[in-house]
């Protein structure tokens, strides 16, 4: 086994182990363990914390006894001794609470009390709780304060731009939230999934468009009604900004005590900095278990998304894809908007390959996704969700509307009517309904299919297939997640020759069980299409892959790649090196056009 950062080096560490970030040590798997390990992380690339001046488990002296504090950071550059702990942090399991008798505040004052020289603590279970250190009546009290101070800092100032940090882990945040207001307003979670995506918007657009940050607590430094009074302000203005997306008589719900919470775990972040794949991530935490799925509605895996798209990237001009109004895409089932957040990510790619940075990224991204990023979705929930979505990644927001995309357009809205244009797309990326047992029955809009027209109904995913080559150009390129029984049901021939007829088949990608367990364990396959008018021109060359890993098992839970022996590789920071195939495929893709001449 290796425990060497060495790049050259493959970094290994056995089943049942995580590898501490700080030390390097091996220490056993468990739920407590790894909330420490995510501590340690922010520690260091949130407050800017040096590692040598961190050590987990630290020993100190109480009374005759001795005691392991979970972490221990020491003044900048000092000696590894009690008497120079500027900062204690007890990290539980996440459902451990506060007024825990044995493991709550209480436990952590007892380690302060006994660090003459401490002045600040952090308590981190089912809630995250920084304190202050401060001697009253001779006795070494907890004053709870918004946050720690960052490395080099002994106060916590109001924060600047400057101030805010990327993310390295907002899907514990987004999570520890969410149960926080659940527990505390006495919401039930889809409430307080609500009431936490207001909070959200508040704190992006904060970022967008205040001249100086509004988003900020410094309670009890200042009174907590000022703190709730400017973020009820905010909301005001996020209402007016996005009147498409919240109701005018709209508020947040939060009790002042709630909001406060809410605030001070979120302030020192930057949503925008944030990178897409840990966002991404955090929102499913917080959207998934208010997915039924009664009606094929599942999240699309992200790494299946950003397959998807890279894929059908690979078939345009770069030059093409980044002109503002040049390619259009849709996504006429968008859910949560996971595809239209892939596509604006590829986009910031090849900006960023340019060398473009900073606001002037942000600025052509907003302009290209406003002009050539599209999604549609029949749950006004999902809208919105994928609407919050868009605008915490870059915007064009207002141009996800609510509509069914099967239906007959002359029944469209007229919002709906200018996105649902019939022959106008250049690319459609999509992963429609499946898995629900209901069929589109009404004849108006069976009538507007061909391979409808003779059957009294059909599940929504083949009618979704003749809809999107409607939708595009000719020409235009379809990536579509699609069950397996399309495309091997023999009862089904027709169907596939009536896609064969329609459309050049370009890629099929054989997806394993687990994409999308623990939701659903159904089989499914992602088809790469090319709209034809002319003759059928497939010719054979079609390009085809059978991924075997995509990063977790049927329960959801991560997969790692792991040696012969065994053990679980690690990368150069010590985070397991997650198992997954999809992302390889998109270069092997691309080396196949090259070699056929497609590209």
């Amino acid at each position: 086994m290796s425990d060497t950062t060495n790049p050259e080096e493959v970094i290994i560490i056995p089943q049942g182990k995580v590898r501490c970030y700080i030390t390097g040590e091996l220490r056993n798997d468990k739920p407590e363990e790894r909330v420490r390990q995510n501590v340690l992380r922010s520690l260091v690339e949130e407050y800017g914390y040096l590692k040598d001046d961190i050590q987990p488990e630290f020993s100190i002296k109480m009374g005759s006894s001795r005691k392991a504090v979970d972490v221990a950071i020491f003044e900048e550059g000092s000696d590894h001794i009690q008497e120079n702990i500027y900062l204690i942090c007890e990290t539980k399991h996440e459902k451990v609470s506060p007024s825990d008798k044995k493991e709550g505040v209480a436990q952590l004052e007892s380690y302060v009390a006994a660090c003459l020289n401490t002045e600040f603590a952090l308590w981190v279970g089912s809630e995250r709780l920084p304190y202050s250190v401060k001697s009253i009546d001779s006795h070494r009290s907890l004053v709870e304060i918004p946050d720690i101070p960052k490395a080099g800092e002994n106060d916590i100032p109001r924060p600047t731009r400057a101030d805010l940090v990327p993310a390295v882990n907002l899907k514990k945040v987004f999570k520890r939230i969410h149960n926080y207001i659940y527990a505390n307003q006495g919401f039930q979670k889809p409430e307080a999934f609500e009431e936490l995506l207001k909070i959200i918007f508040v704190k992006v657009f904060d970022e967008q468009f205040s001249p100086n940050l509004k988003f900020y607590t410094q309670h009890p430094d200042e009174d907590i009604e000022a703190v709730y009074q400017r973020i009820t302000d905010l909301f005001g203005s996020v209402q007016a900004r996005y009147q498409y997306i919240f109701k005018p008589n709209e508020e947040i719900a939060l009790n002042k005590n709630v909001l406060n919470y809410v605030v001070s775990e979120l302030q020192r972040f930057s949503f925008i900095e944030t990178e897409t794949d840990i966002k991404g991530e955090a929102y499913e935490e917080l959207v998934g278990p208010n997915l039924r799925g009664d009606r094929g509605e599942f999240f699309t895996p992200r790494n299946l998304c950003n397959m998807t798209v890279e894929m059908v990237f690979n078939l345009f001009n770069k030059e093409d894809l980044s002109t503002p109004g040049r390619i259009k895409i849709l996504d006429p089932a968008c859910g949560t908007g996971g595809f239209l957040i892939s596509c604006l990510q590829a986009l910031k790619s090849i900006y960023y390959e340019r060398g473009v940075r900073s606001e002037r990224l942000k600025q052509i991204v907003k302009e290209v996704a406003e002009n050539n990023i599209y999604g549609v979705d029949f749950n006004p929930f999902l809208v919105n969700v994928a609407q919050m979505n868009m605008v915490m990644h870059g915007d064009g927001s207002t141009n996800v509307v609510h509509a069914n995309s099967l239906n007959v357009p002359d029944n469209w809205n007229n919002e709906a009517s200018e996105v649902l244009n019939l022959n106008t797309y250049d690319i459609i990326v999509t992963n429609p309904p499946f898995g629900t047992k209901s069929l589109i029955t009404e004849p108006s809009i069976l009538e507007e299919f061909e391979i409808a027209r003779n059957s009294n109904g059909l599940p929504p995913e083949q009618l979704f297939i003749e809809r999107c080559l409607q939708l595009l150009k000719p020409g235009g390129i379809l990536g579509i997640v699609l069950p397996d029984s399309i495309l091997t049901n023999p009862g089904l021939i027709e169907l596939r020759n009536w896609i064969s007829a329609n459309s050049q088949i370009i890629a099929s990608i054989d997806l394993p069980s687990e994409m999308f367990q623990p939701s659903t364990g159904t089989q499914t396959s992602v088809l790469i299409l090319k709209k034809i008018t002319g003759a059928n021109n497939n010719s054979g060359n079609i390009f085809m892959a059978i991924p075997k890993m995509v990063g977790h098992d049927k329960r959801g839970n991560p997969i790692y790649v792991t040696t012969p022996e065994g053990e679980i590789e690690v990368d150069e920071t010590g985070l397991e090196i997650i198992d997954d195939h999809l992302p390889i495929i998109p270069e092997v893709f691309d080396d196949w056009l090259k070699a056929k001449g497609i590209k």
